[in-house]
């Protein structure tokens, strides 16, 4: 402080001096002399403590220049942080606007940072559709699923992990437990994303299940529950639900959380036969 002071005084002092003897004529130019004599010892004392400053001021110098990485880094790991910010206001604000009839959907006007299933992309703005990419997993280091996204059907944002279609050529869906676990076929016609993918995506947050059905007879049927989440393969793949189900479909035609997933080679269900072996 006593170093700051000197120096700003000092500065003032100068100016005010050097003014007042230019406009002085005669006995007042001589009558300021004492002044300014006056001021040399003042001039001078300071002398030694700009001096000193200098070393001060030049030893500063390299933790500045050391302070920069560390800086940077900073603000590395704040921009780093706001995903998972992001994630864990929207885990929050999931926990109070969960949709009945439909896909678990964020806050309005909220997303994650990276779309995690088709209710992203439709808070997006996203209303067609078609084949995207999604970041289901926690990991950010995880590469995007591609995964065809109902944005039509009661309201939209709903992610298609089942088809089955007539068509030319039908996909072989009597699969070996492998096969269900990893997911097979085509987004573009038949295909089953995999027990493993449903697992992951909904471990993070409950989804409404729906599942529609076309009858020869009768036309279109749907059956929705919500609040579902699928075991891991542990738990044989278990579909569970703890919310209400509704739809035209009679709810016995559906068992959730009874049996595990169930294949020929991998038989979860405990009735005489296996349904799965004998007719896929």
């Amino acid at each position: 402080m006593r170093i700051t002071w000197a120096c700003l005084w000092m500065g003032v002092l100068g100016v005010s001096t050097a003014t007042n003897l230019n406009n002085l004529p005669g006995e007042a130019a001589a009558d300021a002399q004492p002044f300014q004599q006056d001021a040399q010892p003042f001039q001078q004392d300071a002398q030694p403590f700009q001096q000193d400053s200098q070393p001060f001021q030049q030893d500063a110098q390299p933790f500045q220049q050391d302070a920069q990485p560390f800086q940077q880094d900073v603000q590395s790991f704040q921009q780093d942080a706001q995903p998972f910010q992001q994630d864990a206001q929207l885990a929050k604000d999931n926990e109070k606007n969960q949709t009945e009839g439909g896909a678990v959907r964020p806050s309005p006007g909220t997303s994650a940072a990276r779309p995690r299933d088709c209710a992203d992309h439709l808070i997006r703005g996203s209303t067609t559709s078609g084949i995207y990419e999604v970041y289901p997993f926690t990991c950010t280091c995880s590469q995007p699923v591609k995964v065809w996204c109902d944005m039509e059907t009661d309201g939209g944002g709903w992610t298609v992990f089942l088809n089955r279609q007539k068509q030319t050529t039908q996909e072989n869906f009597n699969r070996t437990w492998a096969e269900y676990k990893e997911g097979f076929g085509n987004l573009s016609g038949e295909y089953y994303l995999g027990n493993e993918f449903l697992y992951k995506l909904t471990a993070r947050q409950d989804f409404a299940f729906r599942l529609d059905l076309e009858y020869q007879t009768s036309g279109n049927k749907y059956y929705t529950y919500s609040n579902v989440r699928v075991d891991n393969e542990a738990s044989r793949y278990r579909l569970t639900s703890h919310g209400h189900s509704s739809g035209t479909v009679s709810s016995n035609c559906f068992h959730l959380g009874y049996y595990g997933f169930t294949t020929y080679d991998n038989y979860n269900v405990n009735s005489i036969g296996n349904c799965s072996s004998a007719i896929g």
